[in-house]
């Protein structure tokens, strides 16, 4: 990560840059992105600081906030909390914008006794049944784990990070498994 921090008519302690090298690393880390770019510009006009901030990803994407207060480091706290406001906000429009529709698709592994009969008169000549999927939900792998529950044992969708089809079960052990395709959804 290439990181500038500097002010204008006015020095910018080692401290401070410090703090915000690390709490950029820590934003970084929080929502998963890889930060190619930070620039920090903090100037004194009279007895008030301005702090602007511009952040590039490495999925190219580009965030700026300014902030300003009577005191450099609530400055510098406002600009991040707005950065991370942004980043939050543009993680949900990818999770649930779009203008697609999210359906989930459950498979449920409990069957009746009346079932488990039928299931094994049927095992000499199983029946093929269709599943069609209309759109797959678009989620990172974290979230889709997340929705994993006693009924619904395995999801199938959209990896946000790569977009390709990708599933995750719940194993026999009660692991999480994930499956990534390599060929992307057409």
């Amino acid at each position: 990560m290439k990181f500038s921090f500097s002010g204008r008519h006015m020095e910018i302690g080692e401290a401070l840059t410090n703090k915000a090298r690390q709490d950029c690393i820590e934003l970084a880390q929080k929502y998963a992105k890889d930060f190619i770019e930070v620039n920090i510009v903090m100037k004194k006009d009279n007895h008030i600081f301005i702090t602007n901030m511009d952040v590039k990803t490495k999925s190219k994407d580009a965030y700026h906030a300014s902030n300003n207060s009577d005191d450099p480091r609530i400055s510098f706290d406002g600009v991040l909390q707005k950065i991370e406001q942004q980043i939050a906000k543009k993680k949900c429009c990818n999770c649930f914008g779009r203008s697609r529709k999210i359906e989930m698709v459950e498979f449920d592994n409990s069957l009746n006794d009346s079932l488990k009969k039928e299931k094994e008169e049927a095992e000499s000549n199983p029946l093929i049944i269709a599943e069609i999927l209309d759109d797959l939900p678009l989620l990172s792998v974290s979230d889709a784990a997340s929705r994993l529950s006693g009924k619904t044992r395995v999801l199938v969708f959209e990896n946000v990070s790569n977009e390709s089809v990708n599933v995750v079960y719940m194993r026999d052990d009660n692991n999480i498994g994930w499956i990534d395709y390599k060929m992307k959804k057409r």
